[in-house]
């Protein structure tokens, strides 16, 4: 919900990779951990585009979950148009971000 990104993005503990990926996260309690992708309007005006850029970051994530620690509400937030970046820089932009903010079991 909205009210979970705010409080989140308030106390979260900060993780960039370097300006086109950054992950706030808190810890919820919860028994597992719950994620959201934000990719807001100056990313690019066009739906289209941030929509492809959401589902890619949501498919690595799948793919990495089990790195991530239980118990954690996470805010990935996009600050750049990655849309054409190669997958494999890509997560290493989200694993980086995971790692600053500690929420990575590795």
């Amino acid at each position: 919900s909205a009210a979970d990104i705010a409080r989140v993005s308030k106390r979260g503990a900060y993780g960039g990779s370097g300006g086109a990926v950054s992950v706030k996260a808190v810890a919820s309690g919860r028994p597992a951990a719950r994620a959201v992708v934000v990719v807001g309007k100056k990313v690019s005006k066009r739906a289209v585009v941030r929509n492809r850029i959401r589902r890619r970051l949501i498919e690595l994530l799948r793919d990495r979950w089990e790195t991530v620690e239980p118990g954690y509400d996470i805010v990935i937030s996009v600050h750049a148009d990655i849309s054409e970046l190669p997958t494999a820089e890509l997560m290493g932009h989200l694993a980086k971000a995971f790692t600053r903010a500690h929420i990575d079991k590795r």
